[in-house]
Parts: structure tokens; sequence; C-alpha cells
């Protein structure tokens, strides 16, 4: 009788195994992470202050966006459903008629 032995997998052939798409996003993380460190340290020195109010505008540009077009993540929908009370919103468009109904 012959027994066949299983050899575990090693960690190289795990790492074969991952997807292309998972290593391409890593990658595009770790350079967007190392350009933003980058602008930092370059705002940094023409002011203290200045990386702060950078991040404040960017920051409050994408509130307002995430309010008005109502594209925020869902974990955060309590917050802006508060923040909608007060910041503006998209108006509701009327339905358009539909293509399937011969007009």
């Amino acid at each position: 009788m012959l027994l066949f032995a299983v050899a575990k997998p090693s960690v190289w052939e795990k790492l074969q195994a991952v997807p292309t798409s998972i290593w391409v996003n890593l990658l595009i993380g770790v350079v967007i992470l190392f350009l933003l460190v980058r602008i930092w340290k370059s705002l940094g020195e023409i002011n203290e202050f200045a990386p702060w109010i950078v991040l404040l505008l960017v920051g409050g540009s994408v509130v307002l966006y995430w309010t008005y077009e109502r594209t925020e993540p869902k974990v955060l929908s309590p917050v802006f459903d508060f923040l909608a009370d007060y910041l503006p919103s998209r108006p509701s468009r009327p339905p358009t008629p539909d293509a399937s109904d011969g007009r």
C-alpha cells in the first residue's frame, strides 16, 4: 500500500495563491501613504499650521460632498443623517419616464 505524504503548503506557495488585484491595491496604498507623508512634511516646512489647514479643507470638502450626494459609508449614515438637517443636500428629482413604456 502506497501512502502519500501531503506536505503543508509553504509560505511562498500561499503568497502565490493571493490574487494579483490584492497586490496591486496594496502597492497603490503604500504609494499613497508615502506621498501623503511627503506632502505633510513639505507643508510642515512652509508653516507649522499649513498641514492642519489643508487637512481641515480636504476633510471639510469630503464631509460636504458626502452630505450633499449622500454617498457616505453606511457605518457613518447616522452621523450624516444628523448633518443633513443643517447642511445642503441634493434636491430630489422627479422620476424620469421609463424608455420601455413606448413613448
